[in-house]
C-alpha cells in the first residue's frame, strides 16, 4: 500500500511540474540561444534546467516559475560559456559569437552578437520577456543597479550599431 501511496504522489508531482513549467521550454530555448551562440547547446542546457528544476521542485515557492526556471538556465548557460572559453583558450582557439540565432534582420542580429552575454541577457529579458530590472536581478543574481547599467549599455551599443547600418 504504501508504494501506491508513493507512486500517486510522484504522479502528482510529475503532473504540476508538466503543467506549470512545460509552456516556459521553447522561451527558453530562445534565451539560451541569445546567450550560447548554439542552438544544440541551448536545447541540452534547457534540458539540464528542467532536470534540475524537477529535481529542486520541492523547494520551489511557487510565485515565478518561469523566472525560477530562467534563473538555472541561465546560470547553467553561463557556466557553459565559461567552460568553453577555458577550453579554447587551453586548447589555443577562439570560438565565434557571431552567429547566435538564425538572422531574419541582419543588422539587428549582427548588434545583438557584439554584446557581452550578460548585457544581451538582461537586454532580451526585459525586452522580448517584459521582465522589471528587480525581476532580472534576481534571475541573474546580480544587483538591480547592475542590470540597469547593463541594459543602459547594451542600448547604446545597438543604438550605434543600427544607426550606422
Amino acid at each position: 500500500m504504501e508504494g501506491t501511496a508513493q507512486m500517486a504522489q510522484s504522479l502528482d508531482r510529475e503532473s504540476a511540474f508538466a503543467e506549470i513549467v512545460a509552456q516556459h521550454y521553447l522561451g527558453l530555448v530562445r534565451r539560451l540561444t541569445a546567450v550560447l551562440a548554439d542552438p544544440d547547446t541551448a536545447r541540452d542546457v534547457a534540458q539540464d534546467a528542467y532536470l534540475r528544476a524537477y529535481r529542486s521542485w520541492d523547494r520551489f515557492d511557487g510565485t515565478d516559475a518561469r523566472g525560477w526556471l530562467y534563473t538555472i538556465g541561465l546560470r547553467l548557460a553561463f557556466n557553459e560559456r565559461a567552460r568553453r572559453r577555458r577550453w579554447s583558450g587551453l586548447l589555443g582557439g577562439r570560438g565565434s559569437d557571431s552567429e547566435w540565432a538564425p538572422e531574419v534582420d541582419h543588422d539587428l542580429h549582427q548588434a545583438l552578437g557584439q554584446l557581452r552575454p550578460d548585457h544581451r541577457a538582461a537586454l532580451l529579458l526585459s525586452v522580448i520577456d517584459g521582465y522589471t530590472q528587480a525581476e532580472i536581478a534576481g534571475i541573474l543574481g546580480v544587483p538591480s543597479g547592475t542590470v540597469a547599467s547593463w541594459l543602459s549599455r547594451a542600448k547604446t551599443v545597438l543604438r550605434r550599431a543600427l544607426s550606422d547600418a
